[in-house]
């Protein structure tokens, strides 16, 4: 149960100057959106992660899938956010300590007031690396409601393993 109530976690949204999806899953950007349509914050920045090796090799045979990033902006877009309202940071990405020191060098964070939205495993952690990375600003952390969470982590297949891969990350 101890893992449950670590993996459990995420705080309320509070308006910000800016909106900050990690990578990792479609639902951060859905949420994103909603949060942005009622007023959290005007801008929404989207990290670009290290493209996957299997995705690189279709790349290099002329077959392209969307990177990440793209599609995020695209759930983004669908979901009422102005293209201009969305904007890009770091680059190969692979981790959220990546994302938190790419954050750090492209965002001017002091005495800013940066929501993150993540998944509810990944948002403690999340919280303790970007608050680590940007002392300066208030960072807060909220997780999305549109993923399937469980404190019996245990019982499902893709929870059980976030929630033994956050452990180790952590």
């Amino acid at each position: 149960y101890t893992i449950g109530w670590w993996i459990d976690f995420g705080q309320q949204p509070i308006k910000s100057d800016v909106l900050v999806v990690l990578t990792g899953d479609y639902a951060r950007p859905a949420y994103a959106a909603e949060l942005f349509a009622q007023g959290f914050a005007s801008e929404v920045w989207l990290s670009r992660p290290r493209r996957l090796s299997a995705l690189a090799q279709l790349d290099l045979m002329d077959i392209h899938l969307p990177r990440e990033e793209d599609i995020n902006r695209e759930i983004l877009v669908k979901r009422g956010v102005p293209k201009d309202r969305i904007r890009f940071y770091g680059r190969d990405v692979v981790s959220t300590a990546d994302e938190a020191s790419a954050l750090r060098e492209e965002f001017p964070s002091r005495g800013k007031r940066i929501l993150v939205v993540t998944s509810r495993f990944h948002a403690r952690r999340a919280l303790i690396i970007l608050r680590r990375s940007l002392p300066e600003a208030e960072v807060r952390v909220v997780a999305t409601p549109y993923e399937h969470f469980d404190r019996r982590w245990w019982k499902d297949k893709e929870l059980s393993q976030n929630a033994m891969f956050e452990v180790l990350k952590t």
